[in-house]
Parts: structure tokens; C-alpha cells; sequence
């Protein structure tokens, strides 16, 4: 089964949002209030990766393929990325 151009377009505008640093204001929610992620993870790449798989792992899709939670799947790699800003994680 191929991913459908649904989840692919989702996770385009995830990567999109997450790497031009404007993730908080899309998810219009007080997550990363504070946090500039983008300075903070950029040398920790399996800090990343592990965004991206709450990201995936989060999304749920009808039979068609059409996602239904995009928003809620931003959300969780949001607390993720605020957990490992705030824990320390990130080597400076």
C-alpha cells in the first residue's frame, strides 16, 4: 500500500512548519513558548529523528487515507520537543 497524498502533504507541512521555526504558531498552543528548538536540536540529530516518529506514529488515517489527527500528531512532538529542551538532552 502506498502512503496517501493526504499523509504525504501533512508531513511536508510538519517538516515545512518544524524547520522554519514556525511549529508553535501553527499549532496555536503554549508548548514551545520560550523554546527555539530549531537552535536547540540542530546538532542532535536523534533528537529529531525522534520527533519525527512521535510525529508518524501519531497520525491516524481513515480507509481512504485521509489523516484525521494532523493536529493532535503536531501536538505530541511538540511536548516532545519541550521535554528535551527542558531535560537537558541537548548537548550545548
Amino acid at each position: 500500500m502506498e502512503l496517501s497524498n493526504d499523509f504525504k502533504s501533512c508531513l511536508r507541512h510538519f517538516v515545512y512548519y518544524y524547520t522554519n521555526g514556525t511549529l508553535p504558531y501553527v499549532i496555536e498552543d503554549e508548548i514551545l513558548k520560550g523554546i527555539d528548538y530549531r537552535e536547540d536540536l540542530k546538532h542532535e540529530a536523534s533528537l529529531v529523528e525522534t520527533v519525527f516518529a512521535i510525529y508518524t506514529n501519531n497520525i491516524q488515517m481513515d480507509e481512504t487515507g485521509k489523516v484525521l489527527n494532523n493536529m493532535y500528531a503536531m501536538k505530541r512532538a511538540a511536548q516532545w520537543i519541550r521535554y528535551a529542551c527542558r531535560q537537558g538532552m541537548v548537548i550545548p
